[in-house]
């Protein structure tokens, strides 16, 4: 039993030095999941565990994104084992938005599409985000409107007015995501972004951009020409920067 434990001892140590030496991509994903269940489990071999929760829910990514009640019916697992998995794509998501933040003001398109998937970094539902900006195009407030589905989230355009209206916004970018991987944005997409500019210009705020991220790309309505105008010409600018 003391020569299992040294032996046990001695390949968490190994784990350790090389994820300091070469980092956690080094390791394929039976070791990564088996590396990360060492915070949570000081004794235990966790080698079996990762083994079996990559056969429930197929892949590491699959893994994080699994509801803590599911992984907690895998043999082994525990509540706070499976709560810091779960919370692992929620710390990316802080760190990347953390990280944005000293970007305060979005001058152009490429800034504000890098801001966005930082927002929507590891979300694998659709949801829409509506981000409020000054005269001078900086931050100040962002309001979650809703959440959706997988491949779908409906766009209240009316409290999007009124939020937009509540927090004084003299711009508005909307954003939403494509947990699917593709960043083409659907016909209802594009005739929901035009009533929202619509309604929004009534009350005199107008609507920058609708830019839709994916995990790895964002695509921007105002540079495909799909965001209307609204009568004023001073928002071909924000594109033009861009060229």
């Amino acid at each position: 039993m003391a020569g299992e434990k040294q032996i046990h001892a001695g390949h968490r140590q190994r784990m350790h030095e090389r994820v300091q030496k070469y980092g956690l991509e080094s390791l394929a994903e039976h070791e990564a999941l088996e590396y990360l269940l060492y915070f949570t489990n000081a004794r235990k071999d966790t080698n079996p565990i990762a083994h079996a929760l990559l056969e429930r829910f197929g892949d590491f990514a699959g893994v994080l994104e699994a509801d803590e009640e599911e992984l907690c019916l895998v043999e082994g697992m525990g509540p706070a084992s499976a709560r810091f998995l779960h919370l692992l794509p929620q710390v990316s998501a802080y760190y990347h938005h953390v990280l944005a933040k000293d970007r305060r003001r979005l001058r152009t398109i490429e800034q504000t599409g890098e801001y966005l998937m930082a927002r929507f970094k590891g979300a694998v539902r659709e949801r829409v985000l509506l981000v409020c900006l000054d005269r001078q195009r900086r931050i100040t407030c962002t309001a979650w409107l809703s959440s959706g589905s997988v491949d779908s989230v409906e766009l209240p355009i009316k409290e999007a007015i009124a939020q937009a209206v509540r927090l004084k916004a003299r711009w508005v970018v909307l954003c939403h995501n494509h947990p699917s991987g593709s960043a083409l944005p659907s016909r209802q997409d594009i005739e929901a972004t035009a009533e929202l500019a619509r309604g929004l210009y009534v009350v005199g705020i107008e609507l920058l951009d609708h830019i839709i991220v994916t995990e790895t790309e964002y695509l921007s309505l105002r540079q495909r020409s799909e965001l209307p105008e609204a009568g004023n010409e001073r928002l071909r600018i924000f594109q033009l920067r861009e060229e």
